[in-house]
């Protein structure tokens, strides 16, 4: 029969498709997205369904259009919980990502009208002798507490099936994560912290005393490893090369500071692993050159050096 049918007969004779969605635009991903918006209120619960409504399904994404981007953010976080109901209720679908966008137009008024509806209207006042603001509707408090309980228990079913999974809470911050491996107890993020700590530990003390060896830094360090000895030496050594290169400029005009000195002394003893007080003019001169070693030594400057040369030069010619 042709024409045009209900939707109570649609629904009717709607039955869910065998084989998984083939592409974007099919009736079959038309009725995947019909299958998933049937029960998405039994995924997600009365209150919240009332806020939020799937409208398309393409190439495993379901697309759901919400109130708000609050309620966007909040239904991000439940999203793996979700899809696992989905994926439960309609095995034979390929479901691979929710994606959550704020409704406008129409869709927007709808939702929005979804929050006030079924409540009783608020009679206005007799004879109002002032301005003051209508009192507020004590349904809305009930409401929201209604979806914060519904969204803590969300929360703690998600909890549950991510300890079936083996996950584990992280020692440091007490988030739930997954392990790469069973002898990894913090997570990625706790774990990256805790390594730059360290690295910026070494750092100071090897700024401090740039001749400390991987045995010295152990020392105030315990858990120093050569790894990260080694990467934060090499790290300073290439850093202090950049300012002795800058600093050389300022050498060929006699305009050298005292920070100049400092970095040059630094760099050498990061390089040699000796104190100032060890290192000679011919460990200087092979680090950084003549002209350098005539500087930190407190010799003449390399400038009036040429400059003095020069009259005897044109005396004996």
């Amino acid at each position: 029969m042709n024409g045009p049918r209900s939707l109570k007969a649609l629904i009717a004779g709607w039955t869910p498709r065998a084989s998984g969605i083939r592409g974007s635009g099919s009736a079959s991903a038309d009725e995947a997205a019909a299958a998933f918006a049937a029960a998405w209120e039994k995924a997600v619960g009365a209150e919240v369904a009332r806020r939020s409504r799937p409208t398309r399904f393409r190439n495993g994404v379901l697309t759901v259009l919400t109130a708000s981007s609050a309620w966007s953010d909040e239904l991000s976080l439940h999203a793996p919980r979700i899809m696992s109901v989905l994926q439960r209720a309609f095995p034979h679908e390929r479901l691979l990502k929710l994606r959550f966008m704020v409704a406008s137009g129409r869709t927007k008024l709808l939702l929005d009208s979804e929050r006030t509806r079924g409540r009783e209207p608020v009679r206005p006042r007799a004879l109002p002798t002032s301005r003051r603001s209508e009192p507020a509707d004590d349904r809305s408090a009930e409401d929201i507490a209604t979806i914060l309980a519904r969204v803590a228990a969300m929360q703690q079913a998600l909890d549950a099936e991510r300890d079936r999974a083996g996950w584990k809470i992280c020692a440091s911050c007490g988030r739930r994560f997954a392990p790469e491996s069973s002898a990894v107890h913090v997570c990625a993020p706790c774990a990256d912290g805790k390594r730059r700590r360290t690295l910026g530990a070494i750092e100071r003390a090897l700024m401090h005393a740039p001749w400390l060896s991987l045995a010295d830094v152990r020392v105030a360090l315990p858990r120093t490893t050569a790894t990260a000895y080694e990467r934060t030496r090499q790290r300073l050594l290439a850093r202090w090369q950049f300012d002795v290169d800058a600093a050389a400029r300022r050498l060929r005009r006699a305009a050298l500071t005292a920070e100049d000195r400092v970095v040059a002394w630094s760099y050498v003893m990061l390089q040699s692993g000796l104190p100032q007080r060890d290192i000679g003019r011919a460990l200087v001169t092979d680090v950084l050159g003549r002209d350098w070693t005539s500087v930190l030594f407190g010799d003449v400057a390399p400038q009036n050096q040429e400059a003095r040369r020069a009259p005897r030069e044109n005396h004996t010619r």
